[in-house]
This record gives C-alpha cells, structure tokens and sequence, in this order.
C-alpha cells in the first residue's frame, strides 16, 4: 500500500479533491479536520488535557468543548496556539497511524492523508509521495473572499497564516492545477490514480529486470557504432571543458651526462690528505641541517607570502561582493528604528544589490523591494499623507519604509535574526506556523536555520544572516546575537 499526502493551502479545492478520491474502492481517505473534531468530541481524548491546559472557560456548561471561545483564544494568543499545538501533536500522531495500519488491514492500495498542514507539521515523512492542489494566488484570494465573505486584508492574512501555494507545490511530486472549472480538475484524477495504483502494486522482480535491462543498455557500443563516432570526432573535435580537462603527453626528460672527472676511479680521485670519518659525518649533519633550515624558512616566507597575496584578494572579493552603498541613509535610518546598519545593509543587498530603479516581477521596488500592499500599509501607519506607491523609487522613502518594517518584524519576532529574516521573505505567517512546529523550533520563539524545511525561504534567511555577518565585521564591532534591533527598545 502506498501512503500520499493530499495537501493544499486555504480555498484551493482539496477537499474537491479528497471527495472525489473517497469514491475509488481501493482509495482510503484519512482526514485531519475529522480526526480532530473525533479527539474533541464529548468523551475525546483531548477533553482532558484542554481542560488542564486552558481551563473550564473554553468549555460550555454541559461540558462539551466551547470551539468558538478555543479559537478565540489561540488566534489571539501565540503562546496558547504553540501550546494546543504541543498538546494536539501527539493524539493526532497516534490517531493517523491507527488510520493508516486500518487501511492496510482493510486492503486498500492507496491511503491518502488529507492534511492542510501536512508539510507544517511533518507529516510528509509518512507519506510515500504527495499531492498539492494549486492555485495562484489571485485567484486563491478571489475564491477564498467569495466563499466566506472576507476583505482582502483578511483573505490575505489567511494566505499568509500558512505555507503558500507556490511553496507547497514545490515540495510535492504531484501538482493538481485547480484554476479551471471542476470537471477538469476532476478529469485529472483517473490517471493519476492509475500511475499511484502501479506504482504500488509493481512487483520488486519486474523492477529488478528493468535494472538488468538498463545495466545492459549500458554496455559499451559495437565495434561499428566506435567507428562512426571516431569519424564523426575528426571532423568535429569536441571543444574542452571544466569538467573534461584536456591532458598533454608527458615531456620526456634530457639525458644528464656525469662530467669527464666523475667517471674516473675513486683511486684516481682521492686527495692527499683526507678529513677523519667522523668529521666528515658531523660537517654533512651540519650541511644538511642548515639546508633544512634555509629550505624550510625559504617555504615558510614563500607560504606566507602566498597566504598573505590570498588574504587581500579574498578582503578585494569580499569587499566588491558586500558594498555599502547609500551608507549615510542606511545608518540614519537604522538609527530612527533601533536596527543594526549591518542587518539592513544584509536586506538590502539581498533584495536589490543596491539598485534603487530594481523591481521584481511580482512588482516589488526600490533598494527594499517593497510589495505596493505593504508600502500602503506602513504609509498609513507612518502617517504619510498623498502617498504613492512610485515613493518606493525614492532610495530615503524605501529605506524608510524598509526600516520600519523590519522594526515592526524584529518586535514581533523578539529580535530573533532568523525569524526577521524568514518573514521579512515569506510572510510572518510563514514564520508563526514554523515557531508552532516543535519539529522545527525547539522553543517556539526562535529559529535555526538548520531545522527550516528546505525551500527559497530557508535559502533567502541563510544569505541574510551571512551577509549580516560579513557587514557587522567589515564596518561595525563585533556582531550581536539579535535581528539588529533593542528588543527592550523597540519604537
């Protein structure tokens, strides 16, 4: 039996899809939503530890679990979100396996987990591939405010709360389009399906006799087909390549011929006073051991030159590749909002290289590549009166808009470098499903960049806080462990 992830991110149709596959005989559905309702249901096995964790007040009084006041709380609490988290995370563990070993018994060939937040909480590792139904954002963003009546600054914080779209279909094998009518997407299934059902039930001989007949397909070409390509290779010889150095022949060494005085006897040769033996000895020990010591101090004065020549090429490099242009405006403004210059010019660098006419294209301009949606929102809270998004070309107004975020960011995310950097990319929504995920943050306040999921987020944070690094050394003191910002300071 083969296990697949059914993932997707708020109002993209997967449970279009889920529906869909329940009605395959040989398919078992395990649904996430539905084995947390069964763990909260009257007599639940997470009645109890809710109880304790939150108290009576997230309970009606006939007892039964008050879902409205629950949610309530953990939306407006990040602390009690990580903690219903910690307390769901191992029933719910539990409960997938139980589900997975009964569809196994029941003999079914494929088992799919119908998890929203599958690759969030890890349950990826369980699955033998996965399944991501897909939308673009606009579109997610169009359906998800018809289907439940939401602004769009709502929508987007929905979006936002999660792993987006984009990001969950670059970590599956398989990708549902969902951005056409129904009955197309639904049209996809049957081969998919069928592609999962061989995969499953292809028998390990039949894949050891396609490994025999791929070894064999290896074996060097017939004797004709050699002399085809050694034709073909003097008319077009193939250019050389890093990857295929070209050798030349090995230069023979000249004959050295002894001197005439040499080849004549030792007899003929010997002097007429000879040194004593021993002295002899001591005066080679002597020779030699100064030649050693000329040798070695000749080699240690040509390594360290060497090692010296490659120091100021690498600061050259270094310093070329880690500029510090508008170096007055970044320090200013990292001043106005209690930031670390270096953990600016970090930002910076990796968003524009200092390009203040760069624009992404998702529309993101200026020094900071700042989206037309955000520069909006921190014009009003900055109170900027007849703002326009074309400001953002102005390299003072970007900074400063830039700077404020990553205030607004470090606040938030108690300084911590790599939560700044992950939201400042991602979204903070990103960064809050991540710090709920005990697989990922030890201590729900912090990150490492060892345990991010692999992906452009986790790659953008490692550049960053590299970069920070690289600029604290060349033009600040010594760098400090926070995102650049006073978390007892913040504005």
């Amino acid at each position: 039996m083969r296990v697949i992830g059914l993932t997707g991110s708020i109002a993209c149709g997967k449970s279009t899809v889920s529906e869909a596959i329940r009605q395959y005989p040989d398919c078992r559905v395990i649904d996430a939503d539905a084995l947390s309702r069964e763990l909260t249901a009257p007599g639940g096995e997470a009645l109890a530890p809710i109880r304790e964790a939150f108290g009576q007040a997230v309970f009606l009084s006939d007892g039964t679990l008050n879902r409205k006041a629950l949610g309530q709380l953990i939306f407006s609490d990040f602390r009690s979100r990580a903690q219903l988290d910690q307390l769901m995370a191992p029933l719910l563990e539990q409960k997938t396996q139980q589900g997975i070993q009964a569809a196994r018994d029941a003999g079914a060939l494929l088992c799919f987990l119908d998890y929203p937040l599958l690759f969030e909480k890890g349950y990826d590792r369980l699955c033998n591939s996965v399944w991501c139904v897909w939308l673009p954002r606009e579109l997610q963003m169009e359906r998800l405010m018809n289907r439940d009546g939401l602004t769009r600054q709502e929508a987007a914080a929905r979006i936002d709360a999660v792993l987006s779209s984009d990001e969950k279909a670059a970590r599956s094998q398989v990708v549902i389009d969902n951005s056409g009518t129904p009955a197309y997407t639904l049209s996809l299934l049957p081969a998919l399906l069928q592609e999962e059902r061989r995969k499953a039930s292809e028998p390990r001989q039949r894949r050891s006799a396609r490994h025999s007949e791929a070894t064999e397909a290896a074996a060097p070409a017939p004797p004709e087909a050699m002399e085809h390509l050694a034709a073909w290779q003097k008319e077009t010889p193939p250019a050389p390549s890093a990857n295929r150095p070209v050798f030349a022949p090995n230069a023979i060494p000249a004959v050295m011929n002894r001197p005439e005085a040499a080849r004549k006897k030792a007899a003929e040769r010997k002097a007429a006073w000879r040194l004593p033996s021993w002295l002899q000895v001591l005066l080679l020990v002597l020779a030699f051991s100064l030649l050693c010591c000329i040798t070695a101090q000749s080699l240690m004065r040509a390594y360290l030159a060497r090692r010296a020549e490659e120091h100021r090429a690498e600061e050259k490099a270094i310093l070329a590749n880690y500029p510090l242009d508008y170096r007055a405006l970044l320090e200013e403004q990292a001043a106005a909002f209690n930031l670390r210059p270096a953990f600016v010019a970090a930002i910076v660098r990796n968003e524009s290289s200092f390009q203040p006419l760069a624009e992404s294209s998702v529309g993101a301009r200026g020094l900071m590549q700042l989206m037309p949606e955000t520069a909006a929102w921190i014009a009003r809270k900055l109170k900027v009166d007849g703002f326009h998004f074309d400001r953002m070309w102005d390299p003072e107004s970007n900074v400063r808009f830039g700077c404020w975020y990553l205030n607004y960011l470090s606040t938030l995310f108690q300084g911590d470098p790599v939560c700044v950097a992950c939201a400042y990319h991602s979204g903070q929504g990103t960064v809050t499903a991540w710090l709920c995920d005990s697989l990922i943050s030890e201590d729900g306040v912090t990150l490492s960049l060892a345990r991010l999921p692999d992906g452009p987020t986790k790659t953008y944070a490692g550049r960053v806080i590299k970069a920070y690094g690289i600029y604290q050394k060349l033009y600040y003191e010594a760098p400090r462990p926070d995102a650049g910002a006073d978390a007892s300071a913040q504005r």
